[in-house]
């Protein structure tokens, strides 16, 4: 087994902080039942280094440093799937049932999360659902990427 050295951890506690989401590359366990691909939550990193992630799947098996492989959210294609996810669960108790995914701000009576997203399957606070509709409309100069998603860029953290 190999184990990280300080410098490695310090990179790789960097690269997946508490929070962040992570999607599968390849995992060296021939019992493993979870496909390459599928996306979970990083919990944080181990002192040998291991990735420890709550899988979307139910599977709270770990990368093990070394190896296995993983990488952040990193595609458009990457952070509808993780937003699509969070839009299922939205309403449990997690951050995001307070604060909009896509701003990230709180919700307030004046701006609540009433609008479904027109780029995921998710409820989003009523002024983001407006830059939505003007941006499909071409009224405004730039759509905002999912990748640029608070939901995505922060993952869980407050």
């Amino acid at each position: 087994m190999k184990f990280a050295n300080e410098k490695e951890l310090k990179w790789l506690r960097r690269e997946f902080p508490a929070g962040c989401r992570v999607v599968l590359d390849e995992m060296d366990d021939p019992y493993t039942k979870i496909p390459v691909g599928s996306q979970g939550e990083c919990r944080g990193v181990d002192d040998a280094g291991n990735i420890m992630v709550s899988w979307d799947c139910g599977s709270s098996l770990n990368v093990a440093y070394g190896a296995d492989s993983c990488h952040r959210v990193a595609s458009e294609a990457e952070a509808k799937e993780t937003l699509d996810h969070l839009g299922k669960s939205q309403h449990s108790p997690s951050p995001w049932a307070t604060r909009c995914p896509r701003c990230g701000r709180t919700t307030v009576e004046s701006n609540r999360l009433l609008a479904l997203s027109r780029r995921a399957s998710i409820t989003i606070c009523e002024n983001c659902g407006t830059e939505e509709a003007l941006e499909d409309a071409g009224l405004t100069e730039k759509k905002l990427g999912m990748l640029d998603w608070a939901a995505v860029r922060e993952g869980t953290k407050q």
